[in-house]
């Protein structure tokens, strides 16, 4: 299994929360790879490993729901079902009638389908999705991406990126085990006005992170850690600028894994913080 707004950004992700309902009674179902420009609308279930081939773009319309069937070749307990772009994807839903992206299963989990991954496709374009019971609902890598007004819920991971420029804004992450995992690996660009909100994790950075993707204005109130510093995590991350769901720097401390738990790895260095939430934070 493999794991894997603004200006003169290339690649516009969107996302919202809203409950999605089909277009139509239209039900297909996609085993092959996407060769040529399609049009999914209604209900899709995708079974496997579909690609959009270089050259190809595939438009999924307003309302769409795109299911993945669970296989699992492998046997390792993840849903071998993907959907992996490397050529174009335009999926804009409305905040009326979303898409959205989820398990076929009829008593979904976690950990259901892979991911949908988008990798060096500059003319992408999502907005208004739902992404759900996946292993991550989004990877990004190698693209610049905006992601707006999404949320990510009931994944393993809700949003991994690695090698890009990143504008990261009014979403919700939550019932997710990581919120954001990212290794930045040269990455630029923001995160801000975000809730990251009752999961388990709310930020992974896994290895060779820095603070070239700045992560601010944020309301960040998990279960476990707010941070959760990678075990290769060697270098400092500059959190400032942040609420933490606590005015008291002890209480925002206990949430971080970090230096003061590990002296192998970086600190989360999180002062100053914000002292109230963020009020425009998620959803728009």
């Amino acid at each position: 299994m493999r794991t894997s707004c603004h200006g003169l950004i290339l690649m516009v992700i969107s996302v919202s929360c809203l409950a999605a309902a089909p277009t139509s009674a239209v039900e297909n179902t996609v085993r092959e790879s996407v060769v040529a420009d399609s049009v999914w609308s209604g209900v899709v279930t995708v079974v496997g490993q579909v690609v959009v081939k270089k050259g190809a773009t595939l438009t999924i319309l307003p309302g769409t729901t795109v299911r993945f069937a669970w296989l699992d070749g492998d046997g390792d307990g993840i849903g071998d079902g993907e959907l992996n772009v490397e050529g174009r994807i335009v999926a804009r839903g409305t905040r009326e009638n979303p898409i959205r992206f989820t398990s076929a299963r009829e008593q979904p989990a976690p950990k259901d389908w892979t991911y949908v991954m988008i990798s060096t496709s500059r003319e992408s374009s999502i907005e208004y999705c739902i992404f759900e019971y996946a292993f991550t609902g989004l990877q990004a890598h190698l693209s610049a991406v905006t992601v707006r007004n999404s949320r990510f819920r009931r994944n393993f991971e809700g949003l991994r990126f690695s090698t890009i420029d990143a504008l990261v804004e009014c979403n919700e992450f939550t019932e997710n085990t990581y919120g954001i995992r990212y290794e930045s690996r040269g990455s630029t660009g923001r995160i801000t006005r975000n809730n990251v909100s009752g999961n388990e994790n709310g930020f992974f950075p896994v290895v060779k992170s820095t603070s070239s993707v700045r992560i601010f204005g944020n309301n960040i109130e998990n279960r476990g850690y707010n941070v959760k510093m990678g075990q290769e995590q060697r270098a400092d991350l500059d959190y400032s600028g942040n609420w933490w769901g606590t005015v008291e720097p002890g209480r925002v401390e206990e949430g971080l894994f970090d230096r003061h738990r590990d002296p192998s790895i970086g600190r989360v260095l999180f002062t100053p913080f914000l002292e109230k939430p963020v009020p425009d934070c998620g959803i728009e």
